[in-house]
């Protein structure tokens, strides 16, 4: 449990440092770090995509699930769009113009509208996690 609480406000604190004006290079780096977060918190919550073929779905589960697709689908547009136009860290792989960057830049913000959505979803499971902790 401590693991997964961690894993989840690393990955917070690294998201809101993202929107904050830094330098490029740590923009990259913790970009990269939050890549990693992301992969650790997916393997740490593996028994929701075990159990999403099971059972019965009701609304507030089929909103959950829609949340937590179009969160998956704006991250993965906003690390691959990010992995394109890094411009210190991984020039090398750099393929993108400013139209790549400008998807990057949206979808970020879409996924923060979902990040937030799915946070109020699952916001009691934090608590009670956090609660653990003391």
């Amino acid at each position: 449990m401590k693991k997964r609480i961690s894993v989840d406000v690393l990955m917070i604190v690294t998201i809101i440092l993202e929107f904050v004006s830094l330098p490029i290079l740590i923009h990259e780096v913790l970009g990269i770090g939050l890549i990693f977060l992301i992969l650790a918190h997916l393997k740490l919550n593996e028994k929701y995509f075990k159990a999403i073929t099971k059972g019965k779905y009701t609304i507030k589960r089929t909103i959950n699930l829609i949340i937590n697709i179009g969160l998956l689908i704006s991250l993965l547009i906003t690390i691959i769009t990010g992995i394109f136009t890094s411009q210190k860290s991984l020039k090398s792989i750099k393929i993108g113009n400013s139209k790549m960057s400008d998807i990057h830049k949206s979808s970020s913000i879409i996924s923060l509208i979902f990040l937030v959505l799915h946070l109020f979803t699952t916001h009691k499971k934090l608590i009670r996690g956090l609660k653990k902790l003391n």
